[in-house]
């Protein structure tokens, strides 16, 4: 099949999708507007986008915008890859930068699969039990979820990957919805435990001592960096050989800006903890490179992963493949992870006494239990199996 893939930041949702459809035979073209390196296999059709100046206008107006600016470069790259004679089979594209708007004013008769990952709900700003969002998020909710609804109207199926995000989308859209997970690279489950790591030239994780691990794009609310910190502190106490490694940033990708001038989530948490952390044992390591990243949950004894119920990470199921134990906080969405394979230990993470005996714990058990492996059902070769025979379908659909 001939398959156009559209993502700003591409490859992005197609990082380990788009390689595994090429090893399959299949003809792909991308647009994008990044410069990253991609798979030269993949012809990339580079869109310049600058933010315009929109004096004035209202913070939503301006993403609108930005919305419909980023649809007319696409389609206008589709229009002159119809014009010389290329047309694809399906297209694939993430809808929520506005990239999807037009594609089908384009290539009306051709299929298009979306990944609109959640349909945005009030639990999903982070806001506490028991607080309602204000009149300005609930009017940011309705606007992100007009460009996913515009996405959801024009495509022919919808890929999500777990039925939790499915289940946030109306009722009247999951016809159209398919759970399937974009899958984890088959390799990671048969590569070995590290017994010791070295990570740079100062931190060293020798044989065995207990490892702890937490990974995010960035250590905020939204992804419980604040419950981990606490826990940590008392874990320490019951555990003085206790070693945390601590991956992510300093920004904010989903808890909205930090409420204090001049500091970020990350230094809040830490600030309401001084003097009751060994920072000596706490090992932050910013942004690892993905092979580093992999070799960590290799060597963590127990990582875990404390996000809220939204989207679900890719690093949590690469560190299960790994052999990682994980830890998850009790919700919605991290109740699917026991159906995947592994080991997952499940607790309340808002209680830092359940979260730090649940680390403990883990610790101990680790030294006693074989080390599990995810399912195949969401290994790359898996997925992409199921992928393929809904693109299948689609084009045959078509004719």
């Amino acid at each position: 099949m001939r398959l156009l893939l559209i993502h700003q930041n591409f490859p992005g949702q197609f990082r380990d999708l788009a390689p595994a459809l090429l090893e399959r035979g299949h003809e792909l073209k991308a647009i994008g507007c990044n410069e990253r390196p991609t798979d030269p296999r993949v012809e990339i059709f580079r869109y310049s986008w600058k933010k315009p100046d929109l004096i004035g206008s209202h913070n939503l107006t301006a993403e609108v915008d930005e919305w419909v600016r980023r649809g007319e470069e696409v389609a206008r790259i589709c229009e002159a890859l119809k014009r010389s004679g290329w047309a694809p089979d399906v297209m694939l594209a993430h809808p929520g930068w506005g990239e999807a708007l037009f594609i089908k004013d384009v290539f009306d008769a051709v299929p298009m699969v979306i990944w609109p990952e959640l349909w945005l709900r009030p639990e999903h700003f982070g806001i506490s039990e028991g607080h309602s969002l204000t009149l300005e998020q609930r009017m940011y909710q309705r606007s992100k979820n007009w460009v996913t609804e515009a996405g959801m109207a024009q495509c022919d199926a919808a890929v999500l990957p777990t039925q939790y995000q499915a289940k946030t989308f109306p009722t009247s859209w999951h016809h159209k919805i398919h759970v399937i997970h974009e899958g984890v690279q088959d390799h990671l489950t048969n590569l070995p435990r590290l017994e010791r790591l070295c990570l740079g030239s100062s931190i060293t994780l020798k044989p065995g001592v207990p490892v702890v691990t937490f990974a995010a794009r960035n250590l905020e609310p939204m992804r419980g960096y604040g419950q981990f910190l606490k826990a940590i502190a008392l874990a320490q106490q019951k555990r003085p050989d206790l070693q945390t490694v601590i991956a992510g940033g300093c920004g904010s990708s989903y808890s909205g800006g930090s409420p204090i001038e001049g500091k970020t989530w990350k230094e809040i948490a830490e600030d309401e903890l001084k003097g009751k952390l060994d920072s000596s044992r706490i090992h932050h390591v910013g942004h690892l490179a993905h092979d580093d990243l992999l070799k960590l949950f290799r060597r963590s004894d127990a990582h875990c992963y404390l996000s809220r119920s939204f989207v679900l990470s890719w690093s949590v199921l690469e560190a299960m493949a790994c052999g990682a134990t994980i830890i998850a906080d009790d919700n919605p969405m991290l109740r699917e992870l026991g159906d995947l394979g592994g080991i997952v230990h499940l607790c309340d993470a808002r209680n830092s006494l359940s979260l730090a005996h649940t680390i403990c714990q883990t610790i101990d058990e680790k030294k006693t239990i074989a080390t599990r492996r995810i399912n195949d059902c969401v290994t790359s070769r898996s997925c992409t199996q199921r992928f393929e025979s809904l693109l299948l379908d689609l084009s045959l659909k078509t004719f």
